[in-house]
């Protein structure tokens, strides 16, 4: 069996900019905003099959419940991003 060329790192490189002065990785998002996203998308997609189940039964209220539950997770999504990007782009790195 062949070995993988040595031309490939082992690691992502890390430059300086990337880590606080404690060694601790500087990120773009905090986690929480990051949970806010992820489980506000799978919300979003529990909404869809419920609204889409009380369309074809035709129980509206069902329906109703669904799209404003949807609007509401819609907008906590917009929050976290807007709060994501107050934070800015967080290091870039010159190398």
């Amino acid at each position: 069996m062949s070995e993988e060329p040595s031309s490939f790192p082992k690691e992502p490189r890390v430059t300086p900019e990337q880590e606080s002065p404690k060694g601790i990785p500087r990120v773009p998002a905090t986690p929480r905003d990051v949970i806010h996203i992820l489980i506000g998308a799978f919300i979003l997609v529990l909404c869809f099959g419920v609204a889409l189940t009380g369309a074809l039964t035709r129980v509206w209220w069902v329906l109703a419940a669904a799209g404003f539950v949807a609007i509401i997770v819609i907008f906590d999504i917009y929050l976290a991003i807007r709060r994501q990007r107050r934070l800015g782009l967080g290091p870039k790195s010159r190398g």
